[in-house]
């Protein structure tokens, strides 16, 4: 099992279109083969992305009552933490630190995301070094991991 951490535009998209990368990504979350972490934060901001008239408007088949259900449903598949440390802070986007927290927190190796200033963490080296065990990555190269990881594992009988 592969445990992550998904940004709410990950979620976002595996809302709006199941069929999608990130819709994949909650699959195996479904499937029992990834270990998805949720906190208090991540589910509020989730709802604030989704009813943002702006995501209305871009998505406008997601109404409010299938944004609530949504994120229900990941709430009800995902190991929920609360009381998440707060530290360390990022310099770049305060309001990712959640997601960072999260994942230092529960030692998860992923933060899947598609939010550049996230994944751009991964080109510093001082936070590759500090981070060492920690990979943030765009939902289809988790994809390609987490398959990878399946199709590694012995098949039982």
């Amino acid at each position: 099992m592969t445990p992550a951490v998904f940004d709410c535009v990950v979620l976002l998209q595996a809302a709006a279109n199941p069929s999608g990368p990130a819709g994949a990504c909650l699959a195996f979350v479904e499937s029992g083969d990834v270990k998805l972490f949720l906190s208090a934060a991540i589910l509020e901001e989730a709802r604030d992305v989704f009813l943002r008239p702006a995501t209305r408007k871009r998505f406008p088949k997601l109404t409010e009552e299938d944004a609530d259900r949504f994120l229900l449903k990941v709430a009800t598949l995902s190991t929920f933490v609360h009381d998440v440390p707060a530290t360390p802070q990022l310099s770049r986007d305060r309001t990712d630190e959640m997601y960072l927290h999260l994942a230092l927190a529960t030692q998860a190796p992923f933060i899947v995301s598609r939010d550049k200033d996230l994944l751009d963490l991964m080109k510093e080296d001082a936070f590759r070094n500090a981070y060492p065990a920690l990979a943030i990555i765009d939902p289809p190269s988790f994809l390609t991991h987490v398959r990878s990881e399946i199709a590694q594992k012995p098949s039982s009988e």
